[in-house]
């Protein structure tokens, strides 16, 4: 078993066991929070322990199918919900919470979703493509 947890510890998660790898996405939100994101549904371990929903709230854009949820209290980005389902499913879980967790042995895969190729982690392995449509060339105002 492995656990995540906030700073704070208001927000915990439980789960069978440690990832095999973590995902690296560079798209605009991901690399601003600075998380490494394993997938529960993705061949990775299974949730044991969800957080309390009251020691969380939620960020959503664009399609509004994923909800990014932060602590209440630290402000600790720690999972991201898919929002259709009953309960809503738990899609990610940001590995930087995780106690215990030995990079060591967990492989980072890229994912290049900000089109850009610039990752602050190292992987073994090229990064993936990303699903998203290149970027327009940003202006002079543009802060992405």
């Amino acid at each position: 078993m492995i656990k995540a947890a906030c700073h704070c510890g208001a927000v915990r998660i439980e789960l069978a066991a440690a990832p095999a790898w973590v995902l690296d996405c560079n798209c605009t939100l991901c690399r601003r929070h600075g998380a490494l994101w394993a997938y529960p549904g993705a061949g990775q371990a299974t949730i044991l322990k969800g957080p309390d929903p009251a020691a969380t709230e939620s960020y959503t854009w664009g399609d509004k199918e994923l909800a990014v949820q932060r602590c209440r209290d630290c402000g600790c980005v720690t999972h991201v919900q898919a929002i259709d389902g009953e309960p809503p499913v738990i899609y990610a879980v940001n590995a930087r919470m995780m106690v215990g967790l030995d990079p060591a042995t967990t492989s980072v895969r890229q994912k290049d979703n900000g089109q850009s190729g610039v990752f602050w982690t190292h992987s073994d392995t090229p990064p993936e493509p990303g699903i998203q449509g290149p970027m327009p060339q940003p202006g002079p105002d543009d802060w992405r």
